[in-house]
């Protein structure tokens, strides 16, 4: 049987499958799925090098699907290709038809969209929320660069995805960093959901765009065998120069079927009642195209081997990572004196000592940053490990998805920008959390104290997001986010250093102003603990990060007027809010809450743990949009959160 004639015949084998599994499943994308068959047969079948009995294989070929709700096609081919699920090598089992049938079932891992944490190990990361998945594939190719590994990272995309902007940040990425190992596939089927696709997403446009761009572009009927064989054997000559090739695929949504053609079909599985007319046109298909349709089982296709094997150095097995002693580790950044003198340092420069400690200690220890390293304080770890860093320009929601890509291919990623900024890829981290992604997320210039910038670069709604998974078990049933709020360049340090030893993922606030050390530099720190700075009778005074600072202030006003107050570092979520509460209730059943961000944080935390016990809680946070201030105490005072405020409250 001829190339074009096999291809051809799975084609339609697993297009078929792929509708049956939806109608079975009362839902999904059959149409999109059967748009893909062509593409998806002839890099699963024919052009990738792996290994569908080993898809853990670190040197294998990878397919990321960003236009993930087509995912039935690949699942589709993977159980015709026998190819182990399981969560681990030790429980894996080859995939049947019969678990494609169990598609979207609640106890199936099969899932609607890709995720490789309920045990489909094809897939890298979790994909679904359109836009991203190209990101993913350029973090796990840059990966890939630099442990000299010969791997091609296939990403598929839909035309319609392609309005998201993240596609663009990505494939500016791709060129700056001269990824010629990430292949984009536009799958270019001219319907979006609800309308036809912009004619700035057509296919015609696409390539324009490409091209202008910097890529070299092949423009292919997606469902001629030959072109598309024809255009992926342009790799061997695209990369020996610095431009990525990309493919634009001209396809059919519902290829094989006209009933499955046209407007109104997508997201629609076919009815039961409908499935024989739709068997009679996939035959119909097969006998103009000169092939029988047949046996589902085997392939004349030959499945292309893996070439490169993964150095003996390459291991995703979590060991635990020591860094230098807080002097040594502040002396490879020069900080060491500062510290010896007792003089104030921030909070953001203790982070970017603590990165350059940990790429010393552990070469799994990537940074990436948002052209803002010279702020983050990341350029230490830039010039110190070139290699292991990546600049991602501004572009953050490309920066966090590339960081879950680096993650997948055995990296502790992390990754730096303003928190402000950070808001602009919540989706990202949240797809990132699903993907069980071990990122590492450092917000810089956090809170309102710098002040002068205003509200436009505060962050203040952050604690309240990433709180909100701090109280939520991933797959693994683990805390699914671990946020920390260092107040000196001693918590920091060892909560980066901490940070790098959490699986799964971790987000810190730094701060632009310096600020004191109140701890010795051998004071050690857990993922959801407190530190009690002073204990007193009469009331408790709980905070973090800069406004700890102003607690302390506040604590010494009280004591001159005979009062004493405790004063407690909550500097983790989630919290051991027991302890807190006990030390409240010893400390006059009064307890005040001092926060420089919006309300959900530590108000929140505690507010919930308080309840019922009779303590009384005060709540001081932001409450009101906040402006610029020459000084942080003008903005602290502005927004009724400083020493006076604190004063007041008590």
């Amino acid at each position: 049987m001829s190339f074009e004639a096999a291809v051809n015949r799975k084609a339609l084998q697993i297009a078929k499958l792929s509708i049956e599994m939806t109608t079975a499943a009362g839902s999904g994308h059959p149409s999109t799925a059967m748009s893909l068959a062509h593409l998806v047969t002839v890099l699963m079948y024919h052009q990738m090098r792996w290994d569908p009995k080993d898809p853990w294989n670190p040197s294998c070929d990878r397919l990321i699907l960003s236009e993930g709700h087509a995912v039935p096609i690949i699942y589709a081919a993977y159980a015709d290709l026998g190819g182990v699920i399981g969560k681990s090598k030790a429980e894996g089992r080859a995939m049947t038809r019969e678990d494609a049938m169990s598609l979207r079932e609640i106890g199936s891992i099969i899932d609607g969209h890709p995720n490789p944490k309920v045990g489909f190990p094809f897939f890298d990361a979790a994909t679904g929320s359109l836009g991203q998945g190209l990101s993913v594939a350029a973090g796990m190719a840059a990966i890939a660069r630099t442990q000299g590994l010969d791997r091609n990272f296939y990403c598929i995309i839909g035309d319609g995805e392609s309005r998201e902007g993240q596609i663009w940040e990505a494939l500016d990425f791709i060129v700056d960093q001269e990824l010629t190992n990430v292949i984009p596939i536009f799958n270019a089927n001219e319907l979006a959901q609800s309308d036809w696709v912009s004619p700035q997403q057509s296919h015609r446009t696409l390539v324009k765009k490409l091209e202008a761009f910097g890529f070299i572009v092949s423009d292919i009927d997606g469902h001629d065998p030959a072109e598309i064989r024809l255009a992926l054997d342009e790799l061997k000559v695209v990369q020996n120069g610095p431009r990525p090739l990309a493919i634009v695929a001209r396809t059919i949504k519902g290829w094989g079927a006209a009933a499955e053609q046209g407007m109104g079909k997508h997201g629609t599985p076919v009815k039961k009642d409908k499935l024989a007319q739709i068997d009679q046109e996939l035959e119909q298909t097969a006998r103009d195209l000169g092939v029988n349709m047949g046996d589902a089982a085997g392939s004349d296709l030959q499945i292309a081997a893996i070439t490169t094997k993964a150095p003996a150095h390459i291991s995703t097995a979590q060991k635990p990572i020591k860094i230098a002693p807080l002097a040594e580790g502040l002396a490879l950044v020069g900080l060491d004196k500062e510290l010896a003198a007792g003089k104030p340092i921030a909070t953001r420069r203790a982070y970017g000592a603590a990165l350059v400690a940990l790429g010393a200690a552990d070469e799994r220890i990537v940074a990436l940053d948002c052209d803002v390293k010279n702020s983050t304080f990341a350029e230490w770890f830039a010039k110190k490990f070139p290699a292991r860093f990546l600049e991602c320009r501004i572009a953050e929601q490309n920066m966090i998805s590339a960081a879950a890509g680096a993650a997948a291919a055995g990296k502790i990623p992390f990754c730096s920008t303003f928190a402000k900024f950070v808001m602009r890829a919540y989706d990202q981290v949240e797809m990132a959390i699903n993907g069980g992604a071990n990122i590492k997320i450092t917000g810089s210039h956090a809170g309102v104290t710098l002040a002068a910038d205003g509200p436009s670069q505060m962050s203040l709604s952050d604690v309240a997001f990433f709180r909100s998974y701090c109280h939520v078990k991933n797959y693994n049933g683990q805390t699914a986010v671990r946020y920390f709020f260092p107040s000196d360049a001693v918590s920091c340090y060892r909560l980066t250093e901490l940070m790098a030893n959490l699986d799964g993922c971790c987000y810190q606030r730094t701060l632009r102003a310096d600020t004191k050390a109140l701890y010795k530099a051998d004071e050690t720190f857990e993922a959801d603990g407190y530190k009690v700075l002073r204990e007193g009778k009469d009331m408790l005074l709980v905070s973090a990060g800069y406004m700890l600072h102003e607690c302390l202030k506040a604590a010494d006003e009280l004591a001159k007027n005979g009062k004493k107050a405790s004063v407690v570092d909550a500097y983790a979520l989630p919290l051991k809010s027991h302890g807190i509460i006990e030390l409240a209730a010893r400390s006059g059943g009064r307890l005040v809450t001092v926060e420089d961000n919006y309300t959900g944080g530590l108000d929140a935390e505690l507010a919930l743990a308080a309840a019922g016990t009779g303590l009384k809680l005060k709540s001081l946070r932001v409450g009101q949009i906040p402006k610029s201030g020459r000084e942080p105490q003008d903005v602290l005072d502005y927004l009724g959160i400083g020493v006076k405020a604190i004063l007041g409250a008590v």
